[in-house]
Parts: C-alpha cells; sequence; structure tokens
C-alpha cells in the first residue's frame, strides 16, 4: 500500500512508541494465538494463508486518539479487523465475507461499502473513512424511567379542623368541620364529618370513611369504604360505599402515560445532541459516530415541534425538525388503566350519615394500542334499574389532532337504547378548537339517570375555540347546547377576550347568555382591569351587568388583594361596590393554625365570620400543632439537637424544637423530597454522617426522617510519661473504642470522652495507660490540661 502524507492537524506520534507497543501487543497476541491454535489444532494457520500481523494505530473520520489494535493484512497489503474490533470502534459488522485465522473471524475493511482508508506507513496510523451509515445504530432516552421507590409509613394519625362562627342578617351559627386520619405501612383511614348549630338546632353528618392500601411495584390501589366511581369517558359518576381497585397512575409522577416521542439521526463524528421540544431544551444527549435513536422524549399536550440539533467537536451544527401531536385522550403503546367498582349507592349525602340505597357497580378499561389509537371499554349496572355497555376510541390523525368515537347500548326494564358520539380536538399555541356531540336514543339510561329524568339529555353538543392575535390579546368563544327528554333545550353562548396592557395590567371582558325552553334566559356581561403591585398584590376592577335570573347586578367593583405567602405571613382583601355591597378579609397564617376574619355585604345582606383552621399530627410518640394537613408529612429527628434549621430541597422551612425533632408537612406523596441540614449549624462536638435524607411518602401518611447525628464529647490534653517527659510523637492512643495519635510534644485529641474514662498509649518498646478526669460541665470541646501516662508492660 503506498505511503500518503498525514492529514493536516493529524498528530505524528514517535515512530519508536508505535514500534515498542507493536512488540509488546504482538507478543502478547502471539502468545494467546498460540495457546488458542494449539487447542483447536491450526497452529501456524494464519501464516499459511498468506496473512500477516501487524499493530497499527486506527481511528474513525479522523478522530483524535485511535485504538491500538492487532490487525491482519492480506498480501495485498489490505487490512482486516477481528469481529470485536469493528464493534470496539462502533462499526456494523460484516455479515458476510470472513476468513476464520486463529480460532478468529476477521473481515476486510474495504469489503464494506463506501468504506475508505488513509494509511500513514511512517506512523503507523490507519484512518478509516467511514459514512454515517456504516456506524452501529446507538440508541438513547431522553427521560428515563425510574420505578416507584416509596419509603413506607410509620404508624401515626392526624387530625383537620375548621372551627367557624358565623352571624348572617342577625342570626348567629357555629360548626365545625374533622378529618381523622389514621396510617401505617398497610394504608390509610381517614373519616370526615361536619357539625353544625343553628337557630337551636344542633346536627352532625359523617361524610366519608375510607381505607386505601397502594400497590406500588403495580401501580394499582385499593379503596374501601365511601368513593366516587370511575365514570370513563361517557358514563355518569356516582358516590357510593364499597369496594374500589384499579391501576393508579399518581403513584408515579415522573410517568408520562401520553405516547412518547422518537426522534433521531446522523453523527459522522461523535457529537452532542441537543433535542428541544417547542424551543424547550427536553434532552442533551453525547452521541457516538453513526445513527442515534433518542425514545422517551416528552410531548406537551396539543401540536408542536422537535428540534435535533447535532454539534461536532469543531462546532459545526446540522438540525432537523418534525412536527408532532400530543394529547391526554392517547395512552402509550401497552399501557393499560383500569378500575373497578362494587357498592351500594350513597343517598342524600351531606344530609344523612348512612343511606345507601341499590347495589350498583362500573368497570373501565383502557388500552394504549398503538402510538396513534387507544381503545377503551366501560360499563355499569344498578340493581332494579340501569345498565349500560359502551366503546370509546381515540385515534391520532398525523398532526392535524384527535379524534373520537363513542357507542354503547344501556337500558333499564322498560327497554333498551343507544348513545353515540363523535368528537375532535386540535390544540396549539396560537389557536385551538374542540368538539364534540352526543346522542341518546329515548331508552338508553346508566347510572343517576333514573333519578333524574327530566334532566336526561337526549342530544349534547359542545364547541370551544381559541385565537390569539399576538399583541392583540386572546379571543376564546364556546357554545354548548342541550336537548333534553323532557322536550326543553338549553344553548350557552360565551366569549371572552383577554388583553395585556403591560407586563403589570391585563383588560379582560367576558360576555355569555342563555336561551331555551328548560330554564330561565339570562345575559351577563363582566368586564375586569388587573394592575399587578408586586408578586403577591393586585388591584382590581370589575363593571358588571345583565339581565335575566342569575345576571349579576349593574354594578363597578372594586378591589385590592394581597395574597398570603406559602409559608407563615398574612393576606387580606378589601373591596366595595357601587351598589353598596363591601367585603372585608384577613387571613393570617401561623405554624400551628390559620385564622380568617371577613365581614362582607352582598344584596343588602351583611355577614361576619371568624374560621380556624389547624391540625394535630401524632408521629414518633409526638403530637405537633400545625396548619391543615392534606398531603403527606414527615417528623425530622436531628439527635435530640434544639434550634437546628431544617431544609425542603434546599429552602429553609422550618428548626427542630426542644427535643430534637421538626414538623414537615404537606409534602408531595410518591415523590422524592429530600430534606437536609448543615453540618456547620450543628455543634462542635456532633459529628453527622449524611447531611441529606431523601423520603418518598405514600398517600397521606407520614414517615419520620432521622439523621444520623451522634455526640463526638472531644477533648484535648498534653499526655506525659512519669518521667514528665512527652509521650512520644507518633504514639497510639487507644481511648473510647477509637485510636488517636500522639502529636509533637504529647498534644493528643480524643473523642467519646464519658466518666471514668481510661486510655493507653503505644509505642515501639513502650506504652502506658492514664486516666481522663470528667470533663467540666457545659463545655463543647475541653482543654484537660496535662495528664500523666504510666507505664505498663507493653
Amino acid at each position: 500500500m503506498p505511503t500518503r502524507r498525514p492529514h493536516a492537524g493529524s498528530v505524528r506520534r514517535p515512530t519508536y512508541h508505535i514500534l515498542a507497543a507493536a512488540v509488546l501487543v504482538a507478543l502478547a497476541r502471539s502468545a494467546s494465538a498460540a495457546g488458542d491454535a494449539a487447542e483447536s489444532g491450526e497452529a501456524g494457520d494464519a501464516w499459511k494463508s498468506g496473512f500477516t500481523e501487524a499493530v497499527l494505530e486506527v481511528a474513525v473520520n479522523e478522530r483524535q486518539g485511535g485504538e491500538m489494535l492487532v490487525v491482519m493484512r492480506d498480501s495485498l497489503g489490505h487490512v482486516w479487523l477481528e469481529a470485536a474490533d469493528f464493534t470496539r470502534l462502533n462499526l456494523n459488522v460484516p455479515r458476510k465475507g470472513g476468513r476464520v485465522i486463529g480460532g478468529k473471524t476477521y473481515y476486510p475493511i474495504l469489503g464494506i461499502a463506501r468504506l475508505g482508508v488513509d494509511f500513514d506507513e511512517a506512523t503507523q496510523h490507519l484512518d478509516i473513512k467511514a459514512p454515517p451509515e456504516a456506524f452501529e445504530l446507538s440508541r438513547f432516552a431522553a427521560a428515563p424511567r425510574r420505578g416507584a421507590d416509596l419509603t413506607p409509613a410509620d404508624p401515626g394519625g392526624f387530625v383537620n379542623y375548621q372551627l367557624y362562627e358565623q352571624r348572617i342578617a342577625g342570626e348567629g351559627a357555629t360548626g365545625a368541620q374533622l378529618e381523622l386520619g389514621a396510617f401505617a405501612r398497610y394504608g390509610v383511614i381517614t373519616s370526615t364529618s361536619v357539625s353544625r348549630d343553628a337557630a337551636g338546632t344542633e346536627s352532625t353528618v359523617r361524610l366519608d370513611t375510607t381505607f386505601t392500601h397502594d400497590f406500588p411495584d403495580r401501580l394499582e390501589t385499593l379503596t374501601v369504604g365511601d368513593a366516587i366511581n370511575d365514570p370513563g369517558s361517557w358514563g355518569n359518576s356516582v358516590r357510593y360505599g364499597g369496594i374500589h381497585f384499579g391501576r393508579n397512575f399518581g403513584i408515579r409522577p415522573d410517568l408520562i402515560t401520553t405516547p412518547m416521542l422518537t426522534t433521531g439521526g446522523m453523527a459522522v463524528v461523535p457529537s452532542t445532541v441537543d433535542v428541544f421540544v417547542n424551543s424547550q431544551r427536553a434532552s442533551s444527549q453525547n452521541v457516538p459516530s453513526g445513527p442515534f435513536v433518542i425514545d422517551n422524549v416528552p410531548a406537551v399536550s396539543g401540536q408542536g415541534d422537535v428540534r435535533v440539533v447535532v454539534r461536532d467537536a469543531l462546532g459545526r451544527e446540522e438540525t432537523l425538525t418534525q412536527a408532532f401531536y400530543s394529547s391526554p385522550l392517547l395512552l402509550a403503546p401497552d399501557f393499560t388503566q383500569f378500575s373497578v367498582d362494587l357498592g351500594r349507592a350513597r343517598e342524600n349525602y351531606a344530609i344523612t350519615s348512612a343511606d345507601y340505597g341499590a347495589a350498583i357497580g362500573s368497570g373501565t378499561y383502557r388500552r394504549g394500542l398503538s402510538d396513534s389509537l387507544t381503545a377503551e371499554v366501560h360499563g355499569e349496572f344498578e340493581a332494579g334499574a340501569a345498565h349500560a355497555l359502551g366503546l370509546n376510541a381515540a385515534k391520532l390523525i398525523d398532526t392535524v389532532g384527535v379524534a373520537s368515537g363513542t357507542l354503547a347500548v344501556g337500558g333499564d326494564s322498560a327497554g333498551t337504547g343507544v348513545l353515540a358520539g363523535v368528537g375532535f380536538e386540535h390544540r396549539e399555541k396560537k389557536w385551538s378548537v374542540v368538539f364534540n356531540t352526543s346522542y341518546a336514543t329515548e331508552h338508553f339510561q346508566q347510572l343517576a339517570n333514573d333519578t333524574i329524568v327530566t334532566q336526561a339529555f337526549r342530544t349534547r353538543s359542545l364547541v370551544q375555540g381559541s385565537l390569539d392575535f399576538g399583541r392583540l390579546g386572546s379571543l376564546a368563544v364556546a357554545d354548548v347546547f342541550e336537548g333534553f327528554r323532557s322536550g326543553g333545550t338549553q344553548n350557552t353562548v360565551s366569549a371572552s377576550w383577554n388583553y395585556r396592557i403591560t407586563d403589570d395590567s391585563s383588560l379582560n371582558m367576558t360576555l355569555s347568555t342563555t336561551t331555551g325552553t328548560a330554564g330561565p334566559s339570562s345575559k351577563s356581561g363582566f368586564l375586569t382591569y388587573t394592575l399587578a403591585l408586586g408578586s403577591r398584590r393586585a388591584f382590581t376592577t370589575t363593571a358588571t351587568g345583565g339581565s335575566g335570573s342569575g345576571a349579576p347586578p349593574n354594578e363597578l367593583y372594586a378591589s385590592l388583594i394581597e395574597n398570603p405567602p406559602i409559608g407563615p405571613g398574612y393576606g387580606y382583601r378589601l373591596a366595595a361596590g357601587t351598589a353598596g355591597d363591601y367585603d372585608a378579609d384577613w387571613k393570617g397564617q401561623f405554624a400551628p393554625a390559620d385564622v380568617e376574619v371577613e365581614a362582607a355585604r352582598s344584596d343588602g345582606i351583611a355577614g361576619q365570620s371568624l374560621y380556624v383552621r389547624g391540625a394535630a399530627t401524632l408521629l414518633d410518640g409526638v403530637v405537633h400543632a400545625s396548619r391543615q394537613v392534606t398531603s403527606s408529612f414527615a417528623v425530622v429527628d436531628v439527635g435530640g439537637l434544639p434550634g437546628i434549621p431544617v431544609y425542603l430541597d434546599n429552602q429553609l422551612v422550618t428548626t427542630t424544637d426542644a427535643s430534637g425533632k421538626a414538623l414537615l408537612y404537606n409534602l408531595r406523596a410518591y415523590e422524592d423530597n429530600r430534606i437536609n441540614i448543615a453540618p456547620e449549624e450543628l455543634p462542635l462536638d456532633t459529628d453527622i454522617a449524611a447531611r441529606a435524607v431523601t423520603i418518598a411518602p405514600a398517600y397521606r401518611s407520614g414517615v419520620v426522617a432521622r439523621f444520623p447525628v451522634t455526640r463526638i464529647h472531644g477533648a484535648t490534653f498534653r499526655l506525659v510519661q512519669e518521667s514528665g517527659a512527652a509521650v512520644p510523637a507518633g504514639a497510639v492512643v487507644g481511648f473510647g473504642g477509637g485510636s488517636f495519635p500522639v502529636a509533637i510534644d504529647g498534644a493528643t485529641y480524643v473523642t467519646n470522652l464519658e466518666h471514668g474514662a481510661t486510655g493507653e498509649a503505644t509505642w515501639p518498646g513502650g506504652a502506658c495507660r492514664f486516666e481522663a478526669p470528667d470533663p467540666p460541665a457545659a463545655t463543647v470541646q475541653p482543654d484537660l490540661g496535662t495528664l500523666t501516662c504510666r507505664r505498663v508492660t507493653p
């Protein structure tokens, strides 16, 4: 093979380095090959076949560095690589043309189409010229999925309460809402109730009592008690008491259930690939040469585009763009969602405590059949009354939108009917449209229809649309029409225009009208100006007007609002209108509870109210008072140290109490919550093994997060022998179960200093024993002075 001039910019390595490497690799390879050949009976086969071994530095597409490989060269000087070396260079292994030499299979480089070589005899450097399709496919994940890793709940409980007193038009009323909860690793049980004392009449009503258990490995939840059934895409929701079992994707908040995007491209040389979804970077990957595929690219709802930017080490860029459409109506392929509900229908809810009627049941099963098709089957029944069974399908139409269709059969003892419906949606940043319509024949029945026959619909249609005019604002319109089996109709049309005046102010106008024979007609209009006065404060002015039943009064209403912060603090609302209405509200948020006071007048009726909302939690044997607990919580134990700041996701939220514990309420259930403390804020005589603890609590449960903090009880002293001479430097002191070195002039530092502690110092040719006095009280790291170490036999 003729000698070629090295490519400009390539690095010439000294020939003796190559020769030395060649000798070492060749000797090792020859010894291995000789052993292999001896076992296979093919000794000397390489030489008889006209091949010679060589050690070359092999690079691909002038990549810097290269690999030192043992190759075979035939009588024409062509280079052959072992199959494993093709993989090592990320090149596709040829499917034919191989030769077995010394028990290993080799393939010629020039045997691959469009593959070339550039060989420099002087430096023994071989540069393979490979197009992107010659490389193996590289596959990456933009949003890798993790398994559920919940933290088991510790036994405990909580009480949420809201106490209130009201006076409306001179009449007083008091009441309370309570929620009791108890939990352990097996699940959580909650019970809610409401009590009221008005006009001398007292009443207490139980609302819901429910036990919930999660199966995190299967993403399933079992509920026993009061619940609301899953209606699917076309059924009716009813309250019932019984059993619910189904798939719960909420256990994995990181899981994206809609079809994920897949994108890819070609990289001529190793490059960095950035993936952008609607101009927001979703992934950044380092990819080797060749074709690549990036899976699990999260898609936003609606129409958008994915842009792939391939950038090599020299800064050269190549951009690929593809459009997509995503919708929550679709499930990813092979994803399934199901639910089963069995029990008795709840009647007179919030009026009586335990009024359960007829037996009911419902079931729903959804599955993603492909990236573009999701199917659902749903059935429901009520004993002695309605029953229904039907199908629903959602189909992605390229990048245009999603079409859906429903067909169900249902009825009762009076007959059977059919429900049919179609729908379509298209959403994007500039404009969107949603349309669906359903029609039910006379005898079609389903859950809850028999209790409100006059309101059972015959036909129902919805059309929604929005359009963004840019600097001129945005417009949204909606038209809802319902035709009832009783013969009545109702049609509501609304339009809303929103205009952003400045970064801090906006104008909104909303008009609506309701007509039909099923109820009174009305017209209403709202014109609102909003001015932001900071992150929490705003001023609004609203002009209202209308006619008909339920229409707002003709009034100009102004308000000044300051929202309370997330943590402790206060907020208020001051509002007044031209019709004499007013509203003054103040809310204070404190660590143990929230307090709200309000005085208002509307439609000539004045009233005042006082609310106190809070909670009490029991966990790790400690009762804490806190604001209402609506999610999960934790007790943080910092080794009994009081006044230690506690951070949640690096944000300071509280400090430990006198017992060294702190309550963190409303943590994110099923998600990682990172709790950390700063070691520099701990006392000097403490040691901490980990500064952060990550927990993922279950639904409405509590977890004890313990930080491994230990007391060091350190002390310093000067250790001398009986002669007065210092114990030699380098001696080792055994003290309190640990070993500590002696520094110059007998200076020593030890930990685990306790009452009546003794230690022993050893060094080559000598040993002595000493007794440490009790440390001074309230001293973090005392200096014990000079201690005499009495000689003992080593």
